[in-house]
């Protein structure tokens, strides 16, 4: 018995491909040439947008501060801790009020004319988001002849996200937008953003300088916040193309 074997028949393509090397060369020197003619004809196109958010601080810091002066260093640091930790003690018994006590320092003072003495002195500081209950208790501390250093608004961190998610998606919005009216502008059209950049601007605590004084017979301290803005800005940069 007598078999035949048929040569399989080879496609027109992979016969031009394996038998024209030539003509592969040239049609990958066409693809780069081409791209770099691409390349070459388009328009760069950097800009920046700006994206904000509006919200009252939600969060208040006093910050108050003990002193005591005497002759004597030991005596001025021990009538200090006694009234600390009996600020300590009030404050720590309040809900939704963190107390931390802050920068200790003593030191001699040693006038021209009069006797030397010592003074020591720490800081207070109390924060929480009822400024109600905490400007009583600041009053209160006061009463007990704790001086009234400054109060800073801000804003919580969860507020503080939130605001900066709605700022930033403000101005994302406007990105493509923009870029295509620029380039209608210049007569070409938006090929591609090519990289885009984010910053973030936020207001830092608002501080309320006041006058320190002695406050037994006073009122508790009052003020309202005022409005922050954060802002986003996001940086562009485009390519145009005819």
């Amino acid at each position: 018995m007598i078999r035949f074997s048929l040569p399989r028949p080879v496609p027109f393509l992979a016969a031009a491909l394996a038998f024209s090397p030539i003509a592969l060369s040239g049609i990958g020197v066409f693809s780069t040439a081409q791209a770099a003619d691409m390349q070459q004809n388009t328009t760069q196109l950097d800009f920046s947008v700006m994206g904000t958010a509006h919200a009252v601080p939600t969060e208040l810091t006093v910050r108050l501060s003990v002193r005591s002066d005497s002759p004597s260093a030991a005596a001025a640091q021990k009538d200090v801790n006694t009234r600390m930790a009996a600020a300590m003690k009030l404050a720590g018994g309040q809900d939704g009020i963190v107390a931390k006590a802050g920068g200790y320092s003593i030191y001699e003072n040693t006038p021209e004319h009069g006797p030397k003495s010592w003074t020591a002195r720490q800081e207070l500081e109390l924060s929480g988001q009822d400024s109600v209950r905490l400007l009583g208790l600041a009053g209160q501390l006061q009463s007990q002849s704790l001086m009234l250093e400054g109060l800073d608004w801000s804003l919580d961190d969860a507020t503080r996200n939130r605001l900066l998610q709605e700022a930033r998606t403000e101005a994302l919005k406007k990105v493509r937008p923009q870029a295509e009216q620029s380039a209608q502008t210049l007569g070409l059209r938006l090929a591609r953003l090519k990289e885009v950049r984010i910053s973030y601007q936020e207001p830092g605590p608002r501080p309320v300088m006041l006058m320190a004084a002695r406050m037994a017979d006073s009122a508790p301290p009052q003020h309202s916040p005022d409005e922050q803005t954060l802002r986003v800005n996001v940086s562009v940069q485009a390519e145009l193309s005819p």
